[in-house]
């Protein structure tokens, strides 16, 4: 089974969300931005203790990384601080996609209302005006990570045309 990692760099914390190809979250969370070797490492050399390991907050499904699962590529955001992620990135090996970040802001409040189905007073309100409550570093990556999936998905179509 692939997964593809999806990392929003930041100046102080970097989003990360780990996605079945078919765009299903599995797990998210948020860490400091100096852990992302540290951080690679440990998916790169995956166990059975992924919460701890990782010490950081997993928002989704901690209890359910299957056996043989593999980060099959990385897709990480081209905003704050993505150079010294991409050579950090490329130090393990993995293949990885370069993504564009403009809009994944508001993508990440509609995909974590999507996990989140708002209360009947919110949904009363205009969407516009649904704040979701505290940092949506990983929901962001989690957007990311989708484009990446569609870029996967473009490379694998021109190479099957060829």
């Amino acid at each position: 089974m692939s997964l593809m990692l999806g990392l929003d760099p930041g100046r102080e914390k970097m989003g990360w969300a780990l996605v079945f190809n078919g765009g299903e979250l599995l797990l998210s969370g948020i860490f400091p931005r100096g852990d992302l070797c540290l951080f690679l490492e440990i998916f790169t050399h995956p166990s059975s203790e992924w919460e701890e390991r990782l010490n950081c907050r997993i928002r989704e499904r901690q209890d359910v990384v299957p056996r043989g699962t593999e980060v099959e590529c990385v897709a990480l955001g081209n905003g704050t601080g993505s150079r010294e992620a991409a050579e950090c990135v490329m130090r393990f090996g993995l293949k990885m996609f370069l993504v564009d970040e403009r809009g994944t802001t508001l993508a990440a409040r509609d995909l974590y209302w999507k996990l989140h189905r708002p209360g009947l007073w919110r949904r009363c309100l205009p969407r516009s005006l649904w704040a979701p409550p505290g940092i949506l570093d990983d929901m962001a990556a989690w957007a990311i990570a989708l484009r990446g999936i569609e870029m996967g998905s473009a490379e694998r179509k021109a190479v099957d045309s060829h």
